[in-house]
């Protein structure tokens, strides 16, 4: 019997304006039956309740979070569960969704950045300046 390691936090993938793709990173190799390998849970907090709710359980390595609102931060966090029941997490991970209008299909000016900082909007100045 093995202790499972505090694992990583999640990887962020890809993320739009209703979506977020999450991944983790397992160096364990899926060895002998399905019941003795590693099972992973992606958990998202609840912001009104500051409670985890369980949003995925399985094997994969990887997992897209969907349904979700423009412009607005998530808290996920991994559970890692080995064939005893025994389980880990990882620290947190906080992940905001882009503008429904993204900056994809406009090119962005100076009055994009003069409206997002007129607007006190923190995370869309970071996003005109990292080009996204």
């Amino acid at each position: 019997l093995h202790s499972v390691l505090k694992p990583q936090p999640l990887i962020v993938g890809q993320v739009s304006h209703h979506t977020i793709q999450l991944c983790w990173d397992f160096d364990e190799q899926r060895k002998g039956p399905q019941e003795q390998w590693l099972k992973f849970s992606i958990e998202e907090e609840d912001p009104k309740l500051h409670c985890y709710c369980l949003i995925y359980t399985g094997y994969a390595r990887q997992h897209v979070v969907e349904g979700l609102e423009p412009r607005t931060t998530y808290r996920f966090r991994l559970k890692v569960t080995d064939p005893a029941g025994e389980s880990v997490y990882s620290s947190p991970v906080c992940v905001t969704t882009t503008s429904k209008f993204t900056i994809h299909h406009e090119p962005v000016s100076g009055d994009h950045l003069h409206r997002a900082v007129s607007r006190n909007d923190i995370d869309e100045v970071l996003n005109i300046l990292r080009g996204r």
